[in-house]
C-alpha cells in the first residue's frame, strides 16, 4: 500500500475506532459472562476474559469487546508474522537507523540495540517476547517486510484473517495509543493462534535471556521476563501454588492502555487463557502492586477449580432397552464440558421412541447432552455398538450381529464342536 493510502486508512480507522470506543462499554456489558456462584470479579481491571481451550468454554467475561490500546501485547502479532516468514529463525539482520529512531521507536530501555548492530533473528525474537524490546519489533518488521509501513499492513491483514474484527495495528511494538486498538476477545483469538506455534510457545515460557555482544557492543546484556505471573521474583502477591503451570504469554503497558496481560496456564489436560486490560498500580500497605497481575492470578486460581468431564467417541454407555431388546450403545462423537471439582454432572440421555427392525451398528438411536454452569449445552449422537433386530410384539427379540469379535467367537466355537 502506498504511504498516502496508508495514512488515509489510518485516519478512517481512527474515526471508526473512536466511535467504537464510545459505544463499546454498553455493548460489552450485555455479553458479560460468569458463573453465578464463586466467580471472580476482576475488579481492578476494566476488561477481562477467561477461556479454556479444549472445551471451548468462556468461564468469565467483562467488557471483553471494549477496545483498548494493546501496548506491547502487539508483539504477539509481530512475532507470529516473523515465524511465518522465517520458521526456523535462522536469519541474520542489521539494526537499521529507522528501527531506533524517534519516529518509529521513541522509547528504548537503558540497554538496547544500536543502529548498525548485527544480530540474529533468533536473538531478536527472544528479546522481543521475553524482555519486550521495542527496537526488536521495528528491526524484525524491516527484516520481514522491508519497511515498517509494509509490515503494519501485514499485521492488519493477519488480524482480519484471524477474525479480529475490532482490532487495528499501526506499529510493530505497541508504543502507539489509539487508534491502535484491540479487544480482550480479539487478543484471545491472537493468543490461541500464536500458541499453536511450538517455537513461539517455548519462547514466551522462558523467564530470562541475553542479547549477545556484537559489532557495536563488547559485552552482552541480560534481561528478564516482564510477566510476573510467570516469574514472580519472590513477590508473595504474584507467587502462587500454580506458578510452574504458567506457560506465557505477553504483557503490555503504556499510559493510554493501562497495564495489560495475556496469560496461559495448563492444568492436567486443560489449557486456560486469560486477557486483562486497563489494569493500574495499587498501593497495599505502602507497597505498589500491579492489578493486571493480581487479577490474572485471581482468574487462574478460579479456573483451577474445574476439570474436564465428558466422553470420547466410542465410549460405552449402559445398554438400552428397546421393547425387551438390550442394545449395546456408545457415544458417537467426543463431548466435554468443564465441571467444578466435587460437583455432579448435568447430563441427559434421550433414546428415540419406537425403535424396531434391524438397527445397524453405528446407527444413531438417541442423544447424549451435557450442560455446564456457563450456559454451554453440548449434544452428541448415541449410536448402536452392534447390529440388532428389534421386534415389537413378536416375543423375544434376536441379536443379529454384535461386532466382528463375537462373530469370530461363534465360528471358532462351531469348529471346536465339530
Amino acid at each position: 500500500m502506498k504511504n498516502g493510502m496508508h495514512c488515509l486508512l489510518a485516519k478512517t480507522m481512527a474515526a471508526l475506532l473512536t466511535a467504537a470506543f464510545a459505544l463499546a462499554p454498553g455493548l460489552a456489558l450485555a455479553e458479560d459472562v460468569a458463573a453465578e456462584e464463586g466467580a471472580p470479579s476482576a475488579a481492578e481491571v476494566r476488561m477481562a476474559v477467561l477461556y479454556e481451550e479444549s472445551t471451548d468454554t468462556i468461564l468469565f467475561s467483562k467488557s471483553a469487546d471494549m477496545i483498548n490500546a494493546p501496548a506491547s501485547m502487539t508483539k504477539v502479532m509481530t512475532a507470529i508474522l516473523v515465524l511465518e516468514h522465517d520458521p526456523e529463525l535462522s536469519g541474520q539482520t542489521v539494526v537499521a537507523p529507522e528501527a531506533v529512531s524517534e519516529k518509529y521507536c521513541y522509547w528504548l530501555d537503558v540497554n538496547h540495540l544500536e543502529a548498525g548492530e548485527e544480530i540474529s533473528v533468533k536473538d531478536l525474537m527472544h528479546y522481543l517476547l521475553i524482555a519486550s524490546g521495542n527496537e526488536a519489533g521495528t528491526t524484525l518488521a524491516m527484516y520481514v517486510a522491508g519497511t515498517i509501513e509494509a509490515f503494519v499492513d501485514m499485521m492488519n491483514q493477519k488480524a482480519s484473517e484471524l477474525g479480529m474484527d475490532h482490532s487495528y495495528f499501526v506499529d510493530p511494538h505497541g508504543l502507539s495509543p489509539l487508534p491502535q486498538a484491540v479487544t480482550a476477545n480479539d487478543m484471545l483469538k491472537l493468543c490461541l493462534y500464536a500458541m499453536k506455534n511450538e517455537t513461539f510457545r517455548q519462547i514466551v515460557s522462558t523467564k530470562q535471556g541475553v542479547v549477545p555482544a556484537s559489532n557495536k557492543r563488547n559485552t552482552p546484556f541480560r534481561y528478564k521476563t516482564t510477566n510476573r505471573v510467570l516469574s514472580p521474583r519472590n513477590n508473595p502477591a504474584y507467587e502462587t501454588e500454580f506458578t510452574d503451570d504458567i506457560i506465557g504469554i505477553k504483557t503490555g503497558s503504556i499510559s493510554s492502555a493501562g497495564y495489560n496481560l495475556s496469560c496461559a496456564m495448563v492444568k492436567d489436560d486443560l489449557t486456560f487463557y486469560s486477557v486483562v486490560m486497563q489494569g493500574r498500580e495499587k498501593d497495599i500497605n505502602g507497597t505498589t502492586y500491579y492489578t493486571h497481575y493480581l487479577d490474572t492470578v485471581e482468574l487462574m486460581r478460579y479456573a483451577r477449580q474445574f476439570s474436564k468431564y465428558g466422553y470420547e467417541a466410542g465410549s460405552p454407555l449402559p445398554d438400552v432397552d428397546a421393547s425387551g431388546t438390550m442394545i449395546p450403545v456408545s457415544v458417537g462423537e467426543d463431548v466435554a464440558i468443564l465441571l467444578k471439582d466435587g460437583a455432579e454432572p448435568d447430563e441427559a440421555i434421550e433414546i428415540f421412541p419406537d425403535l424396531e427392525g434391524i438397527i445397524e451398528q453405528g446407527a444413531q438411536i438417541g442423544t447424549l447432552t451435557l450442560s455446564d454452569e456457563f450456559g454451554n449445552v453440548r449434544s452428541v449422537p448415541i449410536v448402536a455398538a452392534a447390529t440388532v433386530e428389534v421386534v415389537i410384539g413378536g416375543g423375544n427379540a434376536t441379536l443379529v450381529v454384535v461386532g466382528t469379535a463375537i462373530v469370530a467367537a461363534v465360528i471358532i466355537a462351531i469348529v471346536i464342536i465339530r
